[in-house]
């Protein structure tokens, strides 16, 4: 027998809200507090970070608002594509 593991990504873990200028912005806690353990002069560290955002379905929910390639996202005071 086989089991199949899904992840769920949880409703609750942010919120994705569009700004006037077009951008998108992220919120929740659990993201934030990511976003702050994380050493953005390290490559191995935004790789990682970029991993657990997809992980918790965030690539998904951008795209599901409408976000396409080259938009601007921001996360607290960090800005990214």
């Amino acid at each position: 027998n086989r089991v199949l593991y899904k992840h769920e990504a949880d409703p609750d873990a942010f919120v994705i809200t569009r700004e006037p200028d077009g951008s998108f912005v992220i919120t929740g806690n659990k993201l934030e507090k990511l976003f702050k353990m994380t050493d953005f002069s390290r490559d191995e560290s935004v790789r990682r970070f970029s991993r657990q955002l997809r992980g918790m379905g965030v690539d998904d929910a951008l795209r599901q608002k409408g976000a396409k390639s080259g938009d601007i996202v921001k996360l607290l005071d960090f800005e990214f594509e």
